[in-house]
């Protein structure tokens, strides 16, 4: 079965003292009820010892089931162990009822908000997009307490709103919804990308002007329940402060 994937990213602005800083990202989890394949993902949580965990929506499957949903969603969280927080986005398969419920049992749910993590007079910003639908979404307002100077998490759950992050001045954006086609070619190229984005955008890294992109393909499924060529994931990444004049991927 699927194992976490492992990413390494050097970013120019990132700060000295948030350097190897480890970010768990969960996306499209889909959850009704709990399966073998969710019991695998949570043995292979369990291990991970990041610092934060994100999620960038689409916990849920059916939105009026989410009062079974909350438990399985807890059962898997349960795995995760993250000192600084685990944060989530609402997606448009959750119910506007889930966020609040799991929200009262730890994880923080940012809704056009932030919340700012300060290091040695160095602040990391963790920017939540609403994205249960598209016209929730208010960067401006999301960023009303970031200032110029921070770095900026931006967490899409519609990977195409990249270019007004980009233009916000976001650093990096961890983003989902397209489960990376979900049904793709035998080359990993989706046949459907499920935004506006071209095709080869839908899953991995990219990158809009100063701005990364990351699009996590999710470990659920909807519309047609089954994945072609086109596995699960659940990602652990690493951020390193650029020692030189440019990004690059290590690994």
């Amino acid at each position: 079965m699927a194992q976490v994937e492992f990413l390494e990213l050097v970013v120019e602005r990132l700060p000295e003292a948030f350097n190897g800083i480890r970010i768990l990202h969960l996306s499209d989890l889909h959850i009704t009820r709990w399966t073998k394949e969710l019991e695998h993902w949570r043995r292979q949580i369990d291990p991970l010892k990041p610092d934060m965990a994100v999620i960038t929506g689409d916990l849920g499957h059916r939105s009026w089931k989410w009062k079974k949903t909350l438990p399985n969603v807890q059962r898997l969280f349960s795995a995760i162990h993250a000192p600084l927080g685990t944060y989530f986005i609402l997606g448009n398969h959750d119910s506007l009822d889930l966020g609040p419920a799991l929200a009262a049992t730890g994880p923080v749910m940012l809704t056009n908000e932030s919340v700012i993590i300060e290091r040695s007079g160095q602040r990391f910003a963790i920017i939540g997009v609403g994205q249960h639908r598209r016209s929730d979404t208010d960067i401006p307002a999301a960023l009303q307490s970031v200032r110029a100077s921070d770095f900026k998490l931006m967490l899409l759950h519609y990977p195409d709103l990249i270019h007004s992050a980009a233009a916000a001045g976001v650093d990096v954006c961890l983003a989902g919804h397209t489960h990376g086609g979900q049904i793709c070619l035998p080359d990993g190229s989706p046949i459907i990308g499920h935004d506006v984005l071209p095709p080869n955008m839908c899953t991995g890294l990219s990158r809009i002007a100063d701005t990364w992109l990351i699009v996590n393909r999710g470990i659920g499924k909807a519309g047609l329940r089954l994945r072609l060529f086109c596995p699960p994931q659940v990602m652990m990444l690493t951020l390193r402060a650029a020692t030189g004049d440019s990004s690059e991927v290590i690994a």
